[in-house]
């Protein structure tokens, strides 16, 4: 029964559920035990000039390169089923376990869909400074998308699950928390969610203090756009004062400024998003990296949102066996420059990337796939009358070229 699931169910909801994640292409560049390394371009050859007849020629040079590294990074999917089920029958054992998977399938789609898009950090929220979580109180409130541009509140955090409350080099500083109940606020005049914990969660006096996935270290996680399409000298929203990391692939952005995208930002205050921004990206991409970009992602409410200011704009084509155009309220799709605007559930808010696909991409050295080296799928639990399977991935997202063939262009509006 879960061979048969695995066939067929988990690898349609990763097609259909995680758009950016099955849109990037595999890197055929060979794997070295457990990570990449290859050599990045970093500078041009200095031995290029013009001269005066009879003149010197140019001193000779070289390019400039710096060494890349990508570790992968592992993500699990684990579920139990108990001896009496088992014993229950075969109908009922395939019931059970197709239940199970249908559950860890969306779980773990919905993990990796959010690590596409994030830093690689495993932070899902920045704790409120100044209303932090009181001494003995379980609820934690966190900064919303209204208290800043691109913050993401307590979207990516579920009832249920395990978190973590630390800091970036400590992610594990304060005990782990079962998480009891989550309040998403829709009201733009709030500037914080609320997440309830299953016991106290301690008190947090202290800036930089986030909810992490339970369990991460850190660079544990995938790392995805935030990271990659970032600039170190530029402010991010979880109140740094830099980019989201400084390192990506092991080089000091500071030290390889080439390894910085293009980021067009308000400093934290939101801005429209009309056609003169979105061109500015375009144009940053050709000036920088002597390209096109050739994919848009954003969230749902930014894509709408231009959408809405552009739409004196819009050009209709005409409709079915060239009839009048249908107008039907809403849009199927939506381009500029001829570039498809995609949208993703797990994108952050108020930013959308403008980038070149062949520039990011992903490295897979183990597809999602039933543990069973043993030729077993399900093992014993220690102690109890029951037995558990796992599901896992090996992999990570990388930069192989010119960063500054993408753009995030942050603090947008949203209407």
């Amino acid at each position: 029964a879960l061979k048969e699931f695995y066939e067929g169910a988990i690898r349609d909801t990763i097609n259909n559920e995680v758009p950016l994640l099955n849109d990037l292409q595999e890197t055929e560049r060979p794997a070295f035990g457990r990570r990449l390394q290859y050599p990045f371009r970093n500078s041009r050859n200095s031995g290029v000039g013009s001269r005066a007849d009879g003149g010197t020629l140019p001193t000779a040079g070289q390019q400039g390169y710096v060494l890349a590294t990508v570790s992968q990074t592992y993500t699990y999917g684990r579920l139990q089923v108990s001896g009496p089920v088992l014993r229950a029958g075969k109908h009922a054992f395939a019931e059970a376990m197709v239940t199970e998977m249908q559950g860890l399938t969306n779980d773990l789609i919905d993990n990796l869909g959010r690590q596409t898009w994030m830093d690689g950090t495993g932070r899902l929220a920045v704790v409120n400074a100044s209303a932090s979580a009181a001494t003995g109180s379980t609820n934690i409130l966190v900064d919303n998308r209204f208290a800043r541009p691109g913050e993401p509140g307590a979207r990516y955090v579920s009832v249920g699950s395990l978190i973590q409350v630390g800091s970036v080099a400590t992610p594990t500083a304060f005990t782990s928390q079962t998480v009891s109940s989550v309040t998403v606020s829709t009201a733009p005049a709030t500037t914080t969610d609320t997440v309830v914990a299953g016991n106290s969660a301690g008190t947090f006096s202290s800036s930089n203090v986030f909810l992490f996935v339970n369990g991460v270290s850190a660079g544990g996680e995938m790392q995805g756009l935030l990271g990659l399409i970032d600039d170190v000298r530029i402010s991010n929203h979880w109140h740094d004062s830099g980019g989201f990391i400084s390192q990506v692939m092991g080089i000091s952005r500071s030290d390889v400024l080439a390894l910085n995208a293009t980021v067009l930002h308000n400093s934290a205050t939101v801005r429209v998003l009309d056609s003169n921004l979105m061109q500015t990206a375009f144009d940053r991409v050709a000036a920088n990296a002597g390209t096109r970009p050739d994919r848009i992602y954003g969230h749902h409410d930014t894509i709408r949102t231009f959408l809405d200011q552009v739409a004196a704009d819009r050009r209709y084509s005409t409709g079915p066996q060239g009839g009048a155009p249908a107008f039907d309220g809403g849009y199927s799709s939506l381009s500029y420059n001829g570039v498809p605007i995609r949208a993703d559930r797990h994108c952050p808010y108020n930013t959308l990337f403008v980038f070149k696909r062949d520039v990011i991409k992903l490295w897979t050295s183990l597809p999602i796939e039933f543990a069973d080296n043993d030729g077993a799928i399900l093992s014993r639990v220690t102690g109890q009358d029951a037995f558990d399977a796992y599901i896992r991935r090996y992999g990570n997202m990388a930069l192989d070229g010119n960063p500054a063939a993408c753009v995030a262009i942050r603090d947008i509006q949203i209407l």
